[in-house]
């Protein structure tokens, strides 16, 4: 039944967007219950007016918008439509770009059903946020798609818009070490940089676009701080940091940063391994990882991020396929530790300590022993 489903695209498809699916029925259609998305549709109502961005409209939502100002022309076309039906193509249309980003990838069709399966149940929980973080992880491997195309002006065109929307796109800048075209690279990437930095003025101003960048900043340095907090239900920071801090190891994140950069800069030092497919498709699952693992703001619904890096991992990774299974089964595992699973462990244990960060990490520390000192120094190939 197994070796069936990963030969056919068509199984993985439905579940795929089944699992996209059900919270539309459930939570919008039914429940009418979507307040991230009515932060998000906001955004665009909000810049159109001028109003403030960052500040609080409990008549409209609960909780604060922490997007940059871009973001109200890529919700604008939900955003134009009734609450329910914006919601619903949002939710689907995320779910959409994540799966053709993927399709993209240079893996085998196995190697491809591999990763939106062990990407499948975040899917489900992003999207049952209505969550950006699907498109998120959707425009860094559609990025390194366009870099391994030798296409860096379209590579560039979604860092930026990551980049000016969530920030988090600004981690795609790694891949400009493998394009072959980096002037191009460059180039065109300060072009989209200016353009879309301007797009928003055509339906706003110009004092305001910049203005809401300084606010912008602010706002995410405030979020971090709030973010800190040990309580025992804070559901932000289920990072490393958060990890490590909670259980009181160590708690300087600058330095557990720092730390991060540089044992994932050893690997881009390799530079001999550049011309191994495998070694660049590792990268772009450390990366991936690396976003969920150092940032404070990280909560469940961020870890559909992670999981398109770990299942791009288990698909190219040359470790022991004993030791895969086992990093494989704990991640798995921590997928699953919100739900009423682990219900009797997760408010006074996973969540209270940051638990889920635990199994990824263990993945992230393989990917980056084998980045440094495993692909690409062999003539071994990959076994998906």
């Amino acid at each position: 039944m197994m070796k069936r489903f990963l030969a056919d695209y068509r199984y993985i498809t439905i579940l795929w967007f089944a699992l996209a699916f059900v919270p539309v029925l459930l939570n919008v259609w039914i429940a009418g219950r979507f307040n991230n998305y009515l932060i998000f549709d906001g955004v665009f109502w909000h810049t159109i007016r001028q109003l403030p961005l960052y500040v609080a409209y409990p008549d409209e939502y609960f909780d604060t918008n922490h997007y940059g100002v871009l973001f109200s022309a890529v919700i604008a076309p939900f955003a134009i439509l009734p609450k329910w039906l914006g919601c619903s193509l949002w939710i689907i249309a995320n779910a959409g770009f994540l799966y053709w980003a993927v399709r993209q990838l240079p893996l085998s069709k196995k190697g491809i059903i591999v990763v939106l399966l062990i990407a499948a149940h975040d899917l489900y929980t992003a999207a049952s946020m209505q969550q950006f973080n699907i498109s998120v992880i959707g425009l860094l491997v559609g990025a390194f798609v366009f870099v391994e195309r030798k296409q860096s002006h379209w590579a560039t065109l979604l860092i930026v818009i990551g980049t000016l929307t969530k920030l988090y796109g600004i981690v795609g800048l790694a891949f400009f070490f493998f394009a072959q075209d980096k002037w191009r690279f460059v180039w065109s990437g300060l072009l989209w940089l200016g353009a879309l930095f301007c797009l928003p003025m055509l339906y706003s101003s110009g004092e305001y676009v910049v203005q809401a960048y300084y606010d912008w900043y602010a706002s995410l340095s405030e979020k971090n701080v709030s973010n800190l907090g040990t309580a025992t239900y804070n559901l932000q920071n289920l990072s490393v940091l958060g990890f490590l801090q909670r259980t009181g190891i160590y708690n300087n994140n600058g330095v557990v940063i720092l730390i991060g950069l540089l044992l994932l800069g050893l690997c881009f030092l390799k530079f001999k391994k550049y011309k191994d497919l495998d070694f660049r498709l590792l990268m772009l699952s450390a990366v991936s990882m690396f976003l969920c693992l150092f940032s404070t703001g990280t909560e469940n619904s961020t870890y559909v991020v992670a999981y398109v890096g770990i299942g791009i991992w288990f698909a190219v990774s040359r470790l022991p396929q004993w030791l895969k299974v086992v990093l494989l089964v704990g991640a798995i595992l921590g997928s699953l530790s919100p739900t009423d699973i682990f219900k009797p462990l997760k408010e006074g244990y996973i969540i209270r300590y940051s638990l889920r960060a635990v199994p990824v990490m263990l993945v992230w520390l393989a990917v980056i022993w084998e980045g440094f000192w495993g692909v690409g120094d062999t003539k071994e190939m990959r076994k998906i």
